[in-house]
């Protein structure tokens, strides 16, 4: 009969080096869940953007596509054209005269402002503005983080014909319109200087 043999457990080292492999693997695990986690941190609040985006263009591509061509007038009683940009304003304000407001009143005018952090719709109960007071602020999602601002290339421009083909125009209407035109641009360009995303930009026609 064969003798048994010692069983032979392991030793010290053999278990602090274990220890020391565990660790490592351990912390490597977990910095790559935590990137794993950040990365899909990153996307969603992308996506979280990029849906809120899709919504802001979306009422400002219907409120263009019923734009009227009806003058009105401001609180002062001048007349006013129906689609109007004033270039060089820090909060571009893109006014406008829409159809489709239902109940009583059919037509309505109404306001896109960039601000520094997305998009600002403002709405009046009619057409012309005999009280200042009366517009209603309808502010949509922030764009932007909390310490975030809306680029410098953030804009509004109108696309026309020209003599040479398509033209971009910073204002409208242009300085050398005719006040009693009619003229309306081809579309609209929204330029969104978003930080983190880029810059995108939306062409939306006009009356279509």
């Amino acid at each position: 009969m064969k003798p048994v043999s010692a069983q032979r457990g392991f030793t010290l080292l053999e278990l602090l080096v274990a220890m020391l492999l565990f660790a490592v693997m351990s912390v490597v695990a977990y910095q790559g869940l935590r990137a794993v986690l950040e990365a899909n941190e990153v996307s969603r609040g992308h996506a979280g953007q990029l849906a809120d985006l899709q919504v802001s263009l979306s009422v400002l591509e219907r409120d263009l596509a019923q734009l009227v061509d009806v003058r009105v007038r401001d609180e002062f009683g001048d007349r006013l054209p129906p689609l109007r940009l004033l270039a060089g304003n820090e909060q571009p304000l893109l006014e406008l005269v829409r159809a489709g407001a239902g109940g009583e009143q059919r037509l309505r005018r109404t306001a896109w402002r960039l601000t520094e952090r997305g998009l600002e719709r403002e709405l009046w109960p009619g057409v012309d503005v005999a009280d200042a007071d009366s517009v209603r602020l309808q502010p949509f999602a922030d764009l932007v983080a909390e310490d975030e601002r809306l680029g410098v290339e953030t804009g509004f421009r109108f696309i026309v014909r020209g003599a040479s083909g398509l033209e971009r125009l910073d204002s409208w209407p242009p300085a050398d319109l005719d006040p009693e035109s009619t003229q309306l641009p081809l579309a609209v360009e929204v330029q969104l200087d978003i930080p983190r995303l880029g810059v995108i930009r939306r062409l939306i026609a006009v009356g279509q």
